[in-house]
């Protein structure tokens, strides 16, 4: 039986030139590994402990999923913190982040176990310290695989791919994190989109990294400044 776990790696950055870097390798530490398969992580830092969120299931693929919380005040020594489960629901995709008002928000997508009204349903919880968590909220539309949420300036934004056939992508804002509006309907559709992360530049810029998994298949950069409803697109050539 294969056994995935949880590795935490540990890089140093060296400038060698305006145009070129080099990545060092410097640790790589198993942190986890009490499931079958441990995967798909998410780590930031709260209150001075690290917080790693990650599926729990007994495969890649399989209708087990649980999304696992785990800390460290050193980042050597891991315990859990909670453990989330849904009982209609695979949970998958972990991500977490922290509120403007200082909680911890964790988001994923919920596979619904058949029979279902839908396939799929995006799922946040939230905590004061990281062990106590509310019950799971209904974020985004259902279908629209919401990935990661990214807070800016009091607004949470997200953006979600649809999972029912039509192949597009969703752009959401919330300002409590539980209500999530769609600011762009259609955000991108060409060659199957899904996956992205935000982040936001001191001069408010918005960029988002996009996964595409159609021909070619090749990463593309979005860009737009505020209020965030047009966007430019650049495809990076690189899968």
């Amino acid at each position: 039986m294969w056994l995935w776990g949880v590795v935490c790696l540990t890089a140093s950055l060296t400038t060698t030139g305006a145009a070129q870097s080099n990545v060092e390798l410097v640790e790589v530490r198993k942190i986890w590994d009490r499931a079958p398969h441990n995967a798909f992580t998410d780590l930031l830092r709260f209150k001075d402990k690290w917080f790693c969120v990650f599926r729990e299931g007994m495969a890649h693929v399989s209708p087990d999923g649980a999304l696992r919380v785990i800390a460290s005040e050193d980042g050597k020594t891991w315990t859990s913190a909670a453990l989330l489960i849904h009982s209609q629901a695979d949970l998958r995709d972990a991500k977490i982040t922290v509120t403007p008002d200082n909680r911890l928000m964790l988001s994923g997508a919920g596979a619904l176990h058949p029979p279902a009204e839908f396939k799929h349903q995006s799922l946040a919880w939230f905590s004061k310290e990281g062990r106590e968590w509310t019950a799971p909220v209904r974020i985004g539309d259902p279908n629209m695989w919401l990935w990661r949420v990214t807070w800016h300036n009091g607004t949470a934004y997200g953006i979600g791919y649809d999972t029912a056939g039509e192949k597009f992508i969703r752009l959401y804002t919330s300002k409590d994190g539980r209500r999530f509006d769609a600011l762009v309907p259609n955000l991108f559709d060409q060659g199957q989109p899904n996956e992205t992360s935000i982040i936001f530049q001191p001069d408010d810029t918005a960029l988002c990294l996009l996964r595409c998994d159609g021909n070619p298949g090749t990463g593309k950069l979005g860009s737009a400044r505020p209020p965030y409803s047009s966007w430019r697109w650049k495809d990076l050539g690189v899968k």
